[in-house]
């Protein structure tokens, strides 16, 4: 098994100490994990996880931390409410990024990376949200996750065993072990159930309007434990966001849904250029030419010449590693710039 990547900390002069490791290069990506059952090094042992994040990492900097209260994190700073969640974002970002980070939230850490940002704005540049929800009133109180979250409180193995075999939905019993154990080094049974009623307040409905980063919910129908009208909540109440069902087969590692990440989150290594290099008049003659203008109106718009546009598209061209137009348009409309 490759050797999990160097746990690192940050401190707040409070002493909340964050874990979290870095992993590959290029832009960030930070990973908001399943809030108090994620182990930034135990997850290593997870052949899927693992392969999660070497996915991502071939186009990212990725960035896996733990949050409060759980895995090698501090313990002891308080209830887990959505607040002190983005607080512990913002400290991340704050000692891994000089920009813009694309935000990946996983499941429970969902709801702290659409808070973020929705009051981050420029902070950042994508969000994806992968079997997540709104409010836990809708997803943890339901029946189904009620009955098993009353496991907690009684047999605390057989709870860890019977939530990750249906995360899993019931397809994995040896993966659904290791992610057990993953799940009993990340929390004690009083913590968690510390947890539980903390997010039972936890609702980030009103935020959802606010987000600004292109946006793609990431439904996985084979996990029992999720919930598609969920997926399609966010994805209706979050401007412009994008749905993607499914992945591969229910596979939320596979590379079809890597590939679909790596394209909407973007720049992408190996990309002859992103829209990074990009100057901002070759941003937005791009972005007009994904909204289906022609040169000619694109000219009148920004009030230069044909010429000019012609030359520009030509920059743009090469810098994506496109070469006519039909592609440049879907370059652009998979990286959020042009949409509605």
């Amino acid at each position: 098994m490759p050797t999990a990547p160097t746990i690192r900390y940050v401190r707040r002069a409070d002493g909340l100490a964050l874990a979290y490791w870095k992993l590959g290069r290029g832009p960030v990506l930070l990973h908001s994990p399943n809030v108090q059952l994620g182990h930034a090094r135990s997850e290593w042992s997870v052949e899927g996880m693992r392969r999660w994040y070497q996915g991502l990492a071939r186009s990212f900097t990725v960035v896996r931390y733990d949050h409060r209260g759980g895995g090698l994190s501090s313990r002891g700073h308080g209830p887990q409410s959505i607040e002190a969640l983005v607080q512990d974002i913002e400290l991340i970002v704050g000692a891994v990024a000089s920009g813009p980070v694309a935000l990946l939230g996983w499941i429970t850490g969902g709801l702290p990376a659409i808070a973020y940002a929705a009051r981050h704005p420029e902070s950042v540049s994508n969000l994806v949200l992968y079997n997540s929800f709104a409010g836990d009133a809708a997803h943890g109180q339901k029946p189904r996750m009620s009955s098993l979250f009353r496991m907690a409180a009684t047999d605390w193995e057989m709870f860890t065993e019977s939530i990750c075999q249906a995360a899993l939905g019931w397809r994995n019993a040896e993966e659904a072990r290791r992610w057990a154990a993953v799940a009993r080094d990340a929390t004690t049974q009083a913590e968690f159930l510390a947890f539980l009623e903390a997010r039972r307040g936890w609702d980030v409905t009103p935020e959802l309007g606010d987000v600004r980063a292109p946006t793609l919910v990431v439904y996985d129908p084979s996990n029992a434990l999720a919930h598609e009208e969920r997926s399609r909540e966010l994805a209706a109440r979050i401007p412009g966001a994008r749905l993607l069902v499914g992945g591969d087969e229910g596979n939320p590692v596979g590379d079809g849904t890597l590939a679909t990440i790596r394209a909407f989150v973007g720049p992408r290594l190996g990309d002859p250029g992103g829209l990074e290099r990009l100057t901002p008049r070759e941003r937005e003659v791009l972005g007009l030419v994904a909204r289906g203008a022609t040169n000619a109106e694109i000219a009148e718009r920004l009030s230069i010449s044909l010429n000019t546009v012609t030359r520009h598209l030509t920059h743009i061209y090469t810098k994506t590693g496109t070469k006519r137009r039909a592609e440049a348009v879907r370059y652009a409309l998979e990286r959020g710039l042009g949409g509605a």
